[in-house]
């Protein structure tokens, strides 16, 4: 099938729509109290500045989108090989865990690694569920080059929602740039996977910028690109007495 003819096959009105419930729903969640930190106020006074808000409503919208719009859900939380894709927060929570990560707040830097990690682990599970869930299966057939321009776009642009600038990036552009070259890795390892904690963990893994990130990037690629190999077990030979 050429490019034109996946392109058609593309139910886009469903897209659309799923894309403009998830801004508008974006927009509203985000006018809201911030329902992580109601609850953390209670519990610390180490102030999380996490905003699960919009995530929630991202990953409400996909499921609900999944069960209601036809759409054949092949990828998944846990993916095609269910331990081996846990394999992937073990490496984004022990790497940084062990590096640490300094803070003003007088916790631990290796205690403070592990909960940064987790927050923004279960986060990304939200955002993941969209961009690089429901919204890749929802291009069907279309080629991987294009699933990752169009996803890629998609979430630049929602992020306008999200952030007051773009400044620490260098402005919209940059970022938007950003987003495609990250989506193609962020792609493949959902296609490669059918895992959604994939993705999660590897969007994880940009928390910092230093050698904990390389190490992480590093080992996510030569985990993707093992991922369907198996251990043979090495034979025996049989020698004559």
């Amino acid at each position: 099938m050429n490019l034109t003819a996946q392109i058609k096959n593309v139910n886009w009105l469903r897209i659309v729509l799923f894309y403009g419930i998830v801004l508008t729903g974006t927009y509203f969640a985000r006018k809201l109290p911030n329902l992580l930190n109601l609850i953390l106020v209670k519990l610390t006074d180490i102030p999380f500045t996490f905003n699960y808000n919009h995530g929630i409503m991202t990953i409400a919208a996909s499921l609900l989108f999944y069960k209601f719009s036809g759409v054949k859900q092949e990828i998944t939380l846990l993916g095609n090989h269910k331990i081996k894709s846990l394999l992937f927060p073990a490496i984004l929570f022990v790497c940084y865990t062990v590096y640490g990560i300094n803070n003003s707040h007088g916790v631990d830097k290796h205690l403070w690694a592990l909960l940064f990690c987790s927050f923004a682990f279960v986060y990304n599970i939200m955002e993941e569920y969209a961009w690089r869930g429901y919204l890749i299966e929802s291009f069907g057939k279309i080629n991987f080059v294009l699933k990752s321009i169009l996803s890629g776009s998609f979430w630049a642009v929602w992020h306008l929602l999200i952030f007051n600038n773009f400044d620490q990036y260098g402005g919209f552009w940059i970022f938007f740039a950003f987003c495609i070259v990250f989506s193609f890795i962020l792609t493949f390892a959902v296609l490669r996977t059918k895992s959604i904690i994939a993705p999660a963990a590897i969007h994880a893994f940009i928390i910092q910028t230093n050698i904990v990130a390389l190490i992480c990037f590093i080992l996510f690629m030569l985990l993707l690109l093992t991922w369907n190999k198996k251990i043979k077990p090495a034979k025996t030979v049989a020698i004559d007495r």
